[in-house]
């Protein structure tokens, strides 16, 4: 079960971080991917990005208040929201501090997600109980709800405390996610060039072939031909000639 944190700005990537090192204790299943630290080396960042959106069957966004607006955010929330509905996970805004009204405050669509306050317990429980249930739904082998609540109690605190250590305050700028390259947009556009000259050639080869068989196709004397042919034009109507009065004699 493939787990994708999304995060933004150097608080947000810190928590998410230690949410996917401390996710493992509950299954080896459980597969977190954290973009500052799952690509490979040498691997182009966005198309590994895209590569675990597209897989992921569970997503958590790790939000502040400082990013509730980043277009980050809101564009991997966007794609999971997408693929985790087709799979039918969830998307769990991870609140580091504030509280679900915040994002309906700031009008982020992930408001329409349930969130999970991030220092709560019984709120990260729930969140926890959730990826079990995901992972039970594909194998009746991973434990139920009793044990899953027992290991939460002796490792909750780890998380608690990693999560307290956390500066919100912290500088962002030079933590935001990875941005697209000159040469990725220039590859980018490149090949949507070459897919849009495609369709135009392959539409026009379509519409050459169409022509071709209607030339082909016989030719049927249409019923009403000839039918307006003996109406005599504007300029060649017939007009009577003048009536001459051949009485000499003057009227009767």
């Amino acid at each position: 079960m493939k787990i994708f944190l999304s995060w933004s700005g150097l608080p947000s990537r810190t928590c998410a971080e230690r949410l996917a090192s401390w996710l493992r204790y509950f299954s080896d299943e459980i597969e977190p991917f954290v973009s500052s630290e799952s690509i490979r080396k040498g691997a182009r960042g966005l198309d590994e990005i895209k590569k675990q959106l597209d897989e992921s069957s569970f997503g958590i966004a790790c939000v502040t208040r400082a990013n509730l607006g980043a277009p980050w955010i809101t564009f991997e929330s966007g794609a999971l929201s997408k693929e985790v509905d087709e799979r039918k996970g969830q998307l769990v805004p991870f609140l580091l501090e504030g509280s679900h009204d915040d994002l309906e405050a700031a009008s982020s669509p992930l408001r329409q997600f349930q969130s999970t306050r991030a220092h709560d317990e019984e709120d990260v429980l729930n969140m926890v109980r959730t990826i079990n249930s995901v992972l039970r739904e594909s194998a009746n082998r991973f434990p139920d709800n009793t044990r899953v609540d027992s290991l939460f109690r002796k490792v909750w605190p780890e998380l608690r405390d990693a999560l307290a250590a956390i500066d919100l305050t912290a500088d962002t700028a030079e933590h935001a996610p990875p941005r697209r390259s000159a040469e990725e947009i220039l590859e980018d556009l490149t090949s949507l060039m070459r897919e849009q000259i495609s369709r135009i050639t392959d539409l026009e080869q379509t519409v050459e072939a169409l022509r071709d068989e209607q030339t082909k196709l016989p030719r049927k004397r249409s019923r009403f031909t000839g039918v307006y042919e003996e109406t005599p034009t504007p300029h060649t109507l017939y007009v009577p000639p003048p009536v001459t009065n051949t009485n000499t004699e003057g009227p009767a």
